[in-house]
């Protein structure tokens, strides 16, 4: 499971070097005794490629192809230092909720309590206006990624099943037949996912082979904390092993690189199999690591969409987590968010978005491709694999898939009838757009907003609790009993939060805000210290799905909204 928070690591005093080399057409490189293959993720058939080893370690499963088909159905039927308590930075604003109602029976709603029209929402910060529109071009290549944590044996499953299916369709393919079609509404029934989205090369990626095959969530350190610029650079690039004796996506390849094996051996492997993983998906930065921001047409990774597939212990239901600002992604939650609120329920399904508009900021797997997006699904025990878990995974990927595919289909006809000479940027009207509206009046949808990060390193911020001190994964205190499996709840200040040994109760002290919801609540991969101790906190906001960015409420007419700021304290000792 992920919150997506994420503590700083030293990589000792190795000197990083330049990520990638520029070549004269950046869209088309290859890594192949010595250059990087690359291809930007809107250009069509890829295939699959034997990728070369960049910087040599785990084995990787990222396979390519272009396939098959749908129509439209109806969407309308890090932690603390070990031991240490939390700590809070003095002036650290948390959340601007601008008057957000943080009544659970209202974000269980897809339109507002008072029914009014949306005239006092604004949003949180002045979105930027893309030189092109996010839904105006198509989405081609889509990596499911699983096994990001090794021990989260649900996405390992799914992307296995989506490797079985390619075998099916190819075999139907080459014996010049066609496997029987399902009802676009059966989501029971056997889905191949290449006869239904034709429109998209999807590919597989097994994220942590290595802690896969070892049940464990990491190796050394937490995967989904080491794309961040600074640590992807930590890493030198290496010549790539000879491709006729390894092969990336199913050996390990660094043991015969003799001069990559000092430098490697300082750094932890997560560290290495990030870099791995950036090059295959990305690149996510530039040359220089993206010192200053990315002009849009020059970040074009090989990756359209990173689908990460992750678990959790927690009582979170189906959690689709995106990032503030991506308006693609916003649009396919709303969209995926329906598809699993039909199936499952209101509580069954939640939106969770992180205040991370810029990609480079991001710390996580998924933000290696263009767009990133986040399925977790709890509760489930890390290491084992539930028919439900995995049901609920497919239902929500699926749902994402469709949602690409019937864009794209929708962008070809729309090229189609364009006159000769329209570059076709205003695409953003679409029966699919057009649906979202009458779904979500306003554009407006409900979700939780997760917590800033407090602490150097972090995505996002907890409640950390305080270790024992004979073992940095073992926590001082537990989650009092009636927080448990009541995740998305509220907890005000002066609830019950932890019990100490002794069994005494600690209050939650209120120190991120008078009321707050928690997430990842006593979440099992929380209790190492690599992927930060502690309970998620969030808070009920909404966003616009035509532009991915937050809104609130405002009396003024500048739209200032309300900032929760806590003072520098040390608690829950």
């Amino acid at each position: 499971m992920d919150l997506i928070m994420s503590n700083t690591h030293s990589y000792g005093s190795t000197t990083a070097l330049a990520a990638y080399t520029p070549t004269a057409d950046r869209g088309q490189r290859l890594r192949r005794g010595g250059t990087m293959y690359h291809r930007p993720c809107h250009v069509g058939a890829i295939g699959r490629h034997r990728h070369p080893l960049i910087i040599g370690t785990a084995a990787l499963s990222l396979l390519a192809t272009a396939l098959p088909s749908s129509a439209f159905a109806a969407a309308s039927t890090g932690a603390s230092a070990v031991g240490s308590p939390q700590r809070h930075f003095a002036q650290r604003p948390l959340f601007a909720r601008g008057g957000a109602s943080t009544d659970r029976s209202d974000i269980a709603r897809n339109t507002d309590s008072d029914g009014e029209e949306d005239n006092t929402r604004k949003h949180a910060r002045a979105p930027p206006s893309p030189a092109v529109s996010p839904f105006s071009r198509p989405v081609r290549r889509v990596a499911v990624v699983g096994g990001t944590h090794g021990n989260e044996y649900t996405g390992v499953w799914c992307i296995k099943a989506i490797e079985r299916q390619r075998e099916i369709h190819e075999a139907a393919t080459r014996q010049q037949r066609t496997s029987a079609a399902n009802d676009d509404d059966d989501d029971d029934g056997i889905v191949n996912i290449f006869e239904r989205f034709p429109s998209l090369e999807i590919e597989t990626l097994l994220a942590n082979p290595v802690a896969y095959m070892e049940n464990k969530r990491f190796v050394d350190v937490d995967l989904n904390r080491e794309f961040s610029a600074e640590k992807l650079r930590k890493v030198p690039v290496f010549e790539a092993a000879d491709e006729e004796e390894c092969d990336l996506r199913t050996e390990f390849c660094s043991d015969g690189n003799v001069d990559a094996g000092e430098v490697l051996a300082t750094l932890p492997h997560e560290a290495v199999r990030a870099r791995e993983i950036d090059t295959l998906l990305g690149p996510k930065f530039t040359e220089e690591g993206g010192g200053e921001d990315i002009a849009p047409q020059h970040d074009d990774p090989a990756t359209c969409v990173v689908i990460d597939l992750h678990t959790t212990t927690a009582n979170m239901g189906i959690s689709l987590i995106i990032p503030e600002g991506d308006a693609l992604m916003s649009a396919a939650a709303a969209y995926v968010l329906d598809k699993c609120r039909r199936k499952y329920g209101v509580d069954g399904a939640q939106c969770l978005m992180h205040a991370l508009p810029k990609r480079r900021d991001r710390m996580n797997l998924s933000s290696c491709g263009r767009h990133g997006f986040t399925i977790e699904v709890g509760p489930t025990p890390q290491g084992v694999i539930r028919h439900d878990a995995v049901e609920k995974t497919e239902v929500a990927m699926r749902a994402l898939l469709e949602f690409l595919h019937l864009r794209n289909l929708e962008l070809e006809e729309h090229q189609q009838q364009q006159p000769k000479g329209d570059d076709g940027n205003d695409a953003s009207s679409s029966p699919i757009l057009d649906n979202l509206n009458e779904l979500y009046p306003g554009g407006i949808v409900p979700c939780y907003r997760s917590a800033p990060a407090m602490r150097p390193g972090e995505l996002s911020g907890k409640i950390s609790w305080p270790a024992d001190p004979a073992n940095p994964n073992f926590p001082a205190v537990m989650v009092h009993k009636s927080l448990q499996d009541r995740d998305f709840h509220p907890i005000r200040a002066g609830d019950p939060l932890f019990v100490r040994l002794d069994g005494t109760v600690v209050p939650y002290d209120g120190s991120h805000g008078e009321e707050v919801h928690l997430v990842f609540v006593n979440e099992g991969g929380y209790y190492y210290a690599s992927s930060g101790t502690g309970i998620g906190v969030a808070v009920t906001s909404r966003f616009d799905f035509r532009t991915g960015w937050f809104v609130v409420d405002s009396d003024d007419e500048d739209g200032a909204v309300e900032e929760v700021v806590v003072e520098e304290k040390d608690s829950y000792e």
